[in-house]
């Protein structure tokens, strides 16, 4: 059986904390963070971020061998197919999006993924369940840096009534679609199901671009997904996002849009 690289690196934090000699609460104060986080990742039920990894790495006095390590926890926590392009998103300056089946990862509030995951996945335990919605969530973070990324989503109507996990699940969901077109660097536009004229049902796209490199541009499917840089093909793709946003309804439209539906379907939820 193939290991779990999220396990291997656990494994490989646990020998470095016990030949330094210290207990989880040891190791945990050093580097700021609670003694069930580092439990968890040594058991390998959360992944690890790259500043504690570093953190760790001081504190164990290991040379960098935790730093060196950890990029293979990528693989471990999305799949394979998608594991380049999570790693992409933290570097890009831009990021286009249209999906017409669900709320795109970068959006998702917790309860949305888990109910998400726990439908398509059936036959996953909690323990594996709760570890994606951490690694999907954490994603997000990269709004938080200090020069997060110019984020364009285009959203089919149709998720807006496709209540994962319930009407409070989906209020909540809803109400922080509103709350992030706040933000300066975020635009959300909601394609109507009257729309038609457009290259959007041929599926979710996902461009990716980038500064000091060639864009990305990424699409995917049942346990699969396909990504290139070439440049026809990321041409035509930014072509059609192009045509997709154009068809969808104005940011404030949009806005307006979604919180009537999670008023009228929903309910209303708390915006703070």
């Amino acid at each position: 059986m193939e290991a779990d690289p999220i396990l291997v690196f656990g494994s490989v934090l646990r020998a470095l904390r016990e030949r330094a000699g210290l207990s989880q609460k040891d190791l945990a104060t050093r580097v700021y963070c609670s003694p069930s986080l580092v439990s968890a990742i040594e058991t390998g039920t959360k992944p690890a971020k790259l500043d504690l990894v570093q953190r760790m790495d001081t504190e164990l006095n290991t040379g960098g061998a935790l730093s060196s390590v950890w990029p293979i926890t990528a693989g471990g926590i999305y799949p394979s197919w998608f594991a380049r392009v999570a790693e992409l998103e933290g570097q890009a300056f831009k990021i286009h999006e249209w999906e017409l089946r669900i709320i795109p990862g970068l959006l998702q509030t917790p309860d949305y993924a888990r109910a998400l995951m726990r439908a398509v996945r059936p036959r996953d335990d909690d323990e594996t369940i709760e570890r994606d919605v951490t690694a999907r969530i954490s994603r997000q973070e990269i709004f938080a840096a200090d020069a997060p990324p110019m984020a364009w989503f285009v959203l089919d109507e149709s998720i807006l009534h496709r209540p994962f996990g319930g009407p409070h699940i989906m209020r909540d969901q809803l109400a922080k679609l509103e709350k992030m077109s706040h933000d300066t660097n975020v635009v959300i536009q909601i394609m109507p199901l009257s729309a038609t004229s457009h290259p959007g049902m041929e599926g979710p796209l996902r461009i990716l671009e980038f500064k000091d490199s060639p864009p990305v541009w990424y699409t995917e499917g049942w346990y699969s997904g396909r990504s290139t840089e070439t440049r026809d093909e990321v041409s035509s793709a930014m072509t059609c996002f192009d045509l997709i946003r154009a068809s969808a309804l104005a940011p404030d439209e949009s806005m307006r849009f979604i919180a009537t539906i999670r008023s009228e379907h929903y309910g209303s939820a708390d915006m703070d």
